[in-house]
Order: structure tokens, then sequence, then C-alpha cells
């Protein structure tokens, strides 16, 4: 049983370093940038409100992170953790949102939205 213990805590410690990594290799992009295939400048991403698929707020976008300055790859969402109950920063796939005008719909659930790093500025 403590050799099982041990194996899960040392697990989730990988895991969790993983995503440390992960989110270190990430840079801010450039605001002129432009997302494709949404037509819009990583500037006009920031601050957009962030909706889940029944429309109700989640949070909103703080940074959009690349591989590099200019090849965005993931957006930084501050949840509202009083309504969704998630709090801070989370890095998140740029493919998990849809644009619909100055908002994103973030299509994933909760339990992956937990998953995904946090990330501090």
């Amino acid at each position: 049983m403590h050799r099982m213990l041990l194996a899960a805590a040392g697990a989730a410690l990988i895991s969790a370093s993983a995503a440390q990594a992960q989110t270190a290799s990430l840079v801010e992009v450039e605001d002129s940038v432009m997302l494709m295939p949404w037509n819009m400048t990583a500037d006009a991403v920031e601050d957009a409100r962030v909706l889940n698929p029944a429309g109700v707020e989640l949070g909103e976008v703080e940074e959009v992170l690349g591989t590099d300055a200019n090849t965005p790859t993931a957006l930084v969402v501050d949840f509202n953790g009083s309504t969704t109950g998630f709090t801070g920063d989370r890095v998140i796939p740029i493919d998990r949102f849809m644009p619909d005008g100055n908002r994103l719909t973030l299509s994933t659930s909760a339990a992956e939205v937990a998953s995904f790093p946090t990330y501090d500025d």
C-alpha cells in the first residue's frame, strides 16, 4: 500500500513538473500577431470574455502565449472562481476555443480545464 501511494505521488509530481516545464517554454506573443483562422490580432484577443457552450461567462483572456513571439499556441484565461469553481489563471490550448465576435467559447470540460497548468506572470 505504501509503495502504491509513493508511486501515485511520484506520478503526480512528474505530471506537475511536465506541465510547469511546458508552460515555462511558452512566451508572450507580440500584440500584432494574427491568430489564424480567427483573423484577430493577439491584442484583440486579450481581454476577450470566455464563455462555456451554454453562454455562461467563465472568465477572460489575460495573455496569448506561443512557442515563440510569432506563433500563438495557447491562451491564458483568468477564471471567475466565484462562478466557475476555478481560480487563478490557466494555460489552455488555442484549439479549445471558438471565436464569436469579441467573445470566445471554450469547448472543454471543467475536469479537463482543471488539468491544465496554472500561469503566474
